[in-house]
Parts: structure tokens; sequence; C-alpha cells
């Protein structure tokens, strides 16, 4: 069985048929090229769209809001304060951000909506985004509290009222970094409105002491704990102001009502005096003080167990032992206070209160200064001295059973030692001013055998202080308050055992700080000044011996005998007053002074008033007897003789008023008269001051200051025989050619009035000499004949001037002369005297208009013959010859 084998051949076999498909018809396929589009199918449905843009104006967002006050997404204030709340942080970000740049691109929006800005605002100071609180922060600190500022009080009032609310709340948030975050807050607010302080103090305090109760504080990163006490510092330092300031103390408290005593201050933003000091506020100090300590202590362990410096535990430790000074500093003016306040005995905060429940727990900073002071690092002297300033502080007000004085004292002077080798000198300024203040209370109330130290301590520190350090300010202060009893209230007597050889130390180190700090510190300038003008005034009897560097403030002489200014004349205005001052005081140096102190006066650069002041000074010090007679008349003879007078003696009055100091001088020369007037007899007066008055005219200064040295003899003695000398009679001459020569000019035309009064005005003092002194005008009368005779060897000209070579010229100017002292009836009876000598003139000038004469012109013998006609007028109302003796002159020869 089986299948057979063989069979048909294979191309007898057909293929089998597909089996057909059902359920359907079977289409034809078809078969197309690569590359050919398919053509659509014909049942297809055309699903193509064609559109076209229609364009509609004003219809988008921003063409809305144009010119309205909206940020850079086009968001107004109102849609930005919305998204404050929004849950999504980020949201909340950009919108403040939104507000920040709104505001600051249109400042009218948070005029006219701060109070609703800061509703909305203030929900964030509890945000639970950090990004969201420091944006907040920002806002507030650089743009709303600003322009808070500048709104009237009771509008701030109630906007820091909802404020406040939010911040208080924040402080007691059960996150910590919230809590942290609203105690930045607080800070911001009390730097900005101090005085809405006292309303939240005893809560803000509250409150302080439950967030440093906390350990979390402690162990958590340092910086969140000096965020605290830098915030906790700006409390208390206002509570301390306020308690210095407070005016409560200084009157009766029952002559005040309850709403006076509660009445918050309103009008001082910045003085921060409210009242603090209650009983609960101070309650909750005391206990601060247990924390700071505690805390402190823990810190100095930490801090010295560390090999490497690290810096905000440091700082940490700073901040608290600052918050720690300024809570003491409250509690001992408190202790002062002796009324009744606010229904509190005396005793509640006394000193028994101090000793029992304050100086209990800063014991323990005792230990930890000895545990600082075995350290070399700066850092550690930098805690020592913020440990002597409590202690300092506190010293006034307890006794030794508590802390030896002596032991403080070697603590302070260690101190001082320890500054000299300390590496930051920055850190030494910042640190050290503060206990340099409290030295003085220190020495005045510690025993003679403990301050001994203490003082050479403080001195070799003074000494070497340098005068741009700012240190050198608090050194003086409390040099001063140890010499002075005015400014420290403590009397030390000028014996006192303990100071009186420390005494003369800081006095003559004030010469070279006063002459070094001129460049480098002005400040400290006023300040020496001050100090020694009151040293000399408690102490008139004091040796100034090793003072006499003083001398260089106002100028040194050379070798040479050249004086070289000093810086006196480029010091402030109020410096030179206290240094003019000082000359009264220090009489004893003037003899050094004097020839310097001309030099100053003589500089351009001196103001008038404080060089009348000057001559003011010098003559109240001669009259009280601390000046000699001639050390001052040799002082106004060089004032008046080498004073520079910028102007010409032909300048114009109206020119003179802008280009020259010709103002000054007069006044100047009333001031020198009037104080030499006030010597006594003129003549006696004269016969001391005419060596420097010779000796001044010799030298032939300008015409002006001739001017003036004559006026010293007229105010003394006109009709002194002294004025006979030949020399001084052919300066004399000199003194009037050169004072008529641009006037004579114009007597042709006319003399001009301007210059007419000039005239009058140089021509004055010889005129009162010639009334007194009818030799002398006949003598001068001599010289000025010659001069027109064209004799030039006579005398010389004042302003070293070339005298005309045409005596015409001459003859006008000697003409001019005569016309104006013809003018003075009171000079009539000396010119008639002087007959001969006149007649002279006029035969001179009578023969220079005679035509033989050769070189003269006939423009030259007009003018002659004007001038002689004008002087022959003037000579008939001498009434001491006959007309026809005159005509006889006039009649051609």
């Amino acid at each position: 069985m089986g299948r057979p084998k063989g069979g048909a051949p294979e191309a007898s076999k057909k293929p089998k048929a597909k089996p057909k498909q059902r359920g359907g018809v079977d289409f034809k396929k078809y078969k197309h090229k690569v590359g050919r589009k398919l053509p659509p199918p014909k049942n297809t449905t055309n699903t193509e769209i064609k559109s076209k843009m229609i364009v509609l104006p004003e219809q988008s967002m921003a063409s809305e809001r144009a010119g309205m006050a909206v940020n850079k997404r086009g968001l107004k204030r109102r849609e930005l304060l919305q998204q404050t709340v929004h849950y999504n942080p980020k949201v909340r970000r950009a919108a403040l951000n939104g507000i920040k740049v709104l505001v600051t691109k249109h400042p009218a929006e948070l005029k006219l909506h701060k109070v609703a800005m800061i509703e909305k605002l203030q929900e964030r100071i509890c945000d639970s985004d950090k990004v969201v609180r420091e944006s907040l922060y920002t806002i507030l600190q650089s743009l709303i509290f600003p322009s808070l500022k500048e709104d009237n009080a009771i509008s701030t009032w109630s906007t820091l009222s909802l404020l406040m609310a939010n911040v208080l709340n924040g402080i007691t948030h059960l996150c910590m970094d919230i809590q942290l975050m609203a105690f930045r807050f607080l800070e911001l607010v009390v730097l900005n409105f101090p005085s809405s302080f006292p309303r939240y103090a005893e809560q803000a305090f509250n409150n302080f002491v439950a967030v440093l109760s906390n350990d979390r504080i402690h162990l958590q990163d340092k910086s969140k704990l000096n965020s605290v006490l830098a915030g906790l510092g700006h409390c208390l330092s206002l509570v301390a102001r306020a308690t210095e300031n407070d005016d409560a103390s200084n009157r009766p408290v029952h002559n005040l009502s309850m709403k006076e005593l509660w009445k918050p201050t309103l009008d001082e933003d910045n003085s921060g005096s409210s009242t603090f000091a209650t009983s609960n506020v101070l309650t909750k100090l005391q206990n601060l003080i247990q924390i700071l300590v505690n805390s402190i202590e823990v810190s100095a362990s930490e801090i010295c167990a560390k090999p490497a410096n690290d810096a905000p535990s440091s700082e940490a430790l700073l901040s608290a032992l600052h918050c720690l000074y300024l809570i003491c500093r409250t509690f001992v003016r408190e202790a002062k206070k002796p009324q009744m306040e606010f229904g509190r005995t005396k005793t509640l905060f006394g000193p028994d209160w101090l000793n029992s429940s304050v100086l209990v727990y800063l014991k323990k900073l005792w230990g930890v200064k000895r545990l600082f002071h075995e350290k070399g690092d700066d850092r550690f002297f930098i805690f020592n001295l913020k440990i002597a300033e409590i202690f300092l502080c506190l010293r006034i007000s307890v006794d030794d059973t508590m802390f030896s004085a002596e032991e403080l004292c070697q603590f302070v002077s260690s101190l001082f030692a320890k500054a000299k080798v300390l590496r930051n000198k920055d850190l030494m300024e910042t640190y050290l001013g503060p206990l340099i203040t409290c030295i003085p209370g220190l020495i005045s109330n510690a025993a003679d055998d403990s301050k001994g130290y203490l003082l050479e301590a403080f001195t070799d520190a003074f000494r070497d202080s340098n005068v741009d350090c700012k240190l050198i300010l608090p050194y003086l202060d409390a040099v001063g308050e140890m010499l002075l009893p005015e400014k420290s209230g403590i009397a030390y007597t000028e014996h006192d055992s303990g100071i009186s050889e420390y005494r003369s130390t800081w006095i003559n180190e004030l010469p070279g700080i006063l002459l070094q700090s001129v460049d480098k510190a002005p400040t400290v300038t006023k300040v020496v000044l001050e100090l020694l003008l009151r040293i000399r005034q408690y102490f008139p009897t004091l040796e100034c011996g090793n003072l006499r560097p003083i001398a260089q403030l106002f100028g040194t002489k050379s070798s040479s005998g050249t004086v070289e200014l000093g810086p006196f004349i480029y010091l402030p205005h109020d410096c030179q007053e206290l240094a003019i001052a000082c000359l009264y005081y220090f009489s004893n140096l003037l003899p050094h002074i004097i020839e310097p102190l001309v030099c100053c006066c003589l500089s351009d650069k001196l103001e008038p008033l404080i060089l009348f002041r000057i001559v003011e000074v010098l003559q109240s010090t001669y009259k009280a007897g601390n000046l000699q007679i001639t050390e001052q008349q040799s002082f106004l003879s060089l004032l008046m003789a080498q004073f520079d007078v910028n102007r010409d003696m032909s300048c114009t009055q109206e020119d003179a008023r802008k280009i020259s100091n010709w103002n000054t001088f007069k006044a100047l020369n009333h001031l020198i008269l009037t104080s030499l007037s006030e010597m006594g007899d003129g003549s006696l007066v004269l016969e001391l001051i005419w060596n420097n008055l010779s000796n001044e005219i010799a030298r032939k200064p300008s015409p002006h200051n001739i001017n003036g040295l004559f006026r010293i003899i007229v105010t003394l003695d006109a009709a002194t025989n002294k004025l006979m000398d030949e020399d001084v009679i052919k300066l004399i001459a000199g003194y009037l050619v050169d004072a008529a020569r641009d006037l004579s000019k114009t007597i042709e035309v006319g003399l001009q009035s301007d210059k007419t009064r000039l005239f009058q005005y140089f021509i004055k003092p010889c005129r009162i000499m010639f009334e007194q002194n009818d030799k002398l005008l006949c003598c001068t009368l001599e010289m000025l004949k010659s001069f027109a005779s064209g004799n030039d060897h006579i005398f010389s000209s004042v302003s070293n001037l070339d005298y005309p070579r045409e005596l015409s010229q001459r003859a006008c100017i000697v003409t001019t002369i005569l016309i104006f002292l013809c003018n003075d009836q009171r000079l009539h009876r000396n010119l008639s005297l002087s007959k001969t000598v006149i007649k002279g003139i006029m035969h001179h000038i009578r023969h220079q208009m005679d035509s033989n004469v050769p070189d003269v012109t006939y423009g030259e013998k007009q003018t002659l013959k004007f001038a002689f006609e004008q002087l022959k007028t003037k000579a008939l109302q001498l009434n001491c010859w006959d007309r026809s003796e005159l005509e006889g002159l006039s009649s051609t020869t």
C-alpha cells in the first residue's frame, strides 16, 4: 500500500486556482511608476481652507494701556498687588519685582496709593518663600519708607501700626527663618521711625528674650544670630538715648498730666526720645542680661577652642557685648534718677539693685576677660576692649566690693599697652575710642596709688597717636576733661598729686599736633585751638615756654631774615578767630609772633575782617598790660607802611571800587589812628614811635602808605618840629608833586571832579601840617619853586616816576598845588608869610610866557597863561599884597 510511485510528468500539472475573497469586491490594483504623484481618490472631499487677515484697529492690550502706569509686562498696580497673594511663589516674586519697577518708573503711584500698597504688601512679611521676603524688605527699605517719612505724623502712625502688627506676628512664627526675617523688618522700622518703637518696646523685648532663649538659634548658622543681635542693638540704642535725654528727669512729674506723660513724640522721628523706662521694659532688659552673659560665656569658650578664626562667631560675640553695654548704660542712667516716675519707688532700680541684680551676672565677664587676655590675636583684644567698656560704664555706680578699682586700672592699662603693637590699626581706631572717653571718669574715682600706671599708659598712647588717626579727637577730649573742670564737672586742682606731673606733658604735645593737623585734619586744628584757649583761661599762670612752636602757625623767620608765611592765612574762618583769641592769652609769645603776624596781615589772601580783628585783639592786649607799647607801635607802623594798596594815584574812584583794596586800607587806616590815639598824650606817643615812622618814611613807600604815615603824625602832633628835617621836607614836596601830576594835565580845560577828590585825599595830611607849622610850608614851597625852575637834584619822585623835562609842565604841577592850598582859608595866614616864595614862582611862570624864551611852544605858552591867571586870582585872596603888585607881574617884560 502506499502512494504509487511515478505519475504524470511536470509539464502536464496545472496550477491550483486561488480561493475567491469573501465579503467584498476585488478591485483591480493599479501599478504606478516611482516618483509620480498619486491622483486623488474620486470620492475625496476637498478640505483646503483659504483665509485672509482682517486688521481691526485699537484692539490690542498694549494700545488700551498706552499712557497708563504699568510695568514691563503691561500690568497695572492693582493687578500686581493681586498677584502678590498668588499660590505660586514664582508669581509672587515676579509681582514684587514688577511693583519695584512700576514705582521706580512712576513715583506718583507710590505717593497716591502708598497706604493701599503697604496694606497689601505687609502680608508678605510672613511669606513662606525667602526670595519674596527679601524682595519685600528691599522695597520697604529703598522706596516705601523714604516716601513715608515725607507724610504727616498721623498718617505715618496709622500706617506703621498695620505694619508692626504683621512684624510682631512674624516674630512669633513657628518657622525659624520667618521669625529671624521678622526681626530684620523690626530693625528696619526702628532705624527709619525711632519714635514708633516705644509703643511696641515691651512686646519686642519679650520676643527678643524668647528667641535668644531658644537654643536652636545658637546651634544654627551664626549669621542668623547676628541678624537678631543687630536688631536688638538698634532697639537698645534707642532706649539708652531716650534714658539719657529724658526731659521728665529734669521736670517735676506732678506738674504734667497723664496725657502729656504718655504723649508720643511725632515731631522728631530721629530723636528716639519717647519714654521707655517703665518697670516692665527694665525687667525684660534684666532678663536679657542673663541670656547675653550666658551666650557670651559659651561663645567665648567655643572661639578660644577653635584654631582658626570664625568670623560669624566673632561678630556675634561682639554684637552681644555691645548689647550688654547698652543695657548697662541704660541701667546706670536709670539708677541716677532721683525722682519718682510712674509710681515706682526710688530704690527699685537704684544702685543697690545694680549690685544685687545686674553685677551678679556680670561677674562671669571678668573670667571671660582673663580667658581672652591669654590670647594674642587682635580679635581677642577687641573683645576685651568691649568688656572694659562695660565695666567702666558701671564703675561710677558700684563700689570696690564688687570690682577692685586697682585691678580695673591695671586691666585698662594693659589694653593701652596692647594697642601699641596691634597689627590691625583700623580695628584699634574703631573700638579704642569709647574706652578713651571713659578714662577721665576712671581716673577721677581711682586712688592715687592705683591710677599712676593708668596715667602713664594713657600719656604714652596719646604721645604716639597720629593727627590723622580717628583716635586723636577722643584723646583730646579726654585731655580736656582732665584739665578743664568746666567740661567734666570734676575739679582737678592745679597741683593735683595724680595729674600735675602729666599735665605739662599733655599741654606740650598740643603745639605739635596743631601744626601737623593744619594740612591733614582741619577738624583737629579747631579742637586743639579751642583746648589751648580754654587751658590758658583756666591756668593763667601756666608756664608757656614750651608752647613757642605756636608762633610757627603765623610764620617762621629764616636765617637770612626773610619771613615765610605760616598756615594761618589758609585756615577756615572759625579757626582763624580762635588763633587770634589765643594771641590775647599767650601774650608772652607775642614778641616772637609780631613780625610773622605782620606778614600775615599784609597778605592779600587774608580777609579784611580777620585783619581788623587782629588789630583789635592786639590793642586789647596792650590795654590789658600784656603787650609793650613799643611792640604795639611797631606792629601798627609796619602795617601802615607796608600794606599794599592795589591802586594808582591816577586811578578814579569808580575803578578803584572794582579793582583795588583801597577801602580796606582806609578802614585799616582809621583803626590804626584810633588805636594810637588811645595810647595817651599825642606828643609823647609820637616821640616813642618817631624812629619807626622815620625809618619807614626813609624807605619811600608808596604814596598811599606815605599818606597813612603822615596821618599818624597829624593825629598825634601835627606841629612837631621833627618835620623840619630836610629829608622829610624833600619827601613832602615829592609826595605833593606825585599827587598833583595827573591832575595838572587838565588844568586848562578844568579840573575833573573825581581826580579832584583824590588829590584832596592825598593833600589833606599835608594841609594840616602846613596849618600847624608855617616854616614847614615855606620850606616846602621853596622846594617846589626849585622843582619848577628845573632843578632835578632837589628831591626825587616818591613813586619812582620820571619827572617831565618841560618846564611848562612842571609849572602847571606847582600851580595846581598852590591853587588847592589857596582854596583852604585856614592856610591863608601861613601862605601870606610865604609871599616871597609864591611871588618867585609867579615870576618864573611869567618868564616862561615871554616870547623871547626859546623851546616853549605856542600851546605851552597858552597853558602857562591859563595857569598863571588862575594862580593870580587865588593869590589875590591872600590879602598880602596890592592888586597893583600882581598887575605888575602880568605886564609884559
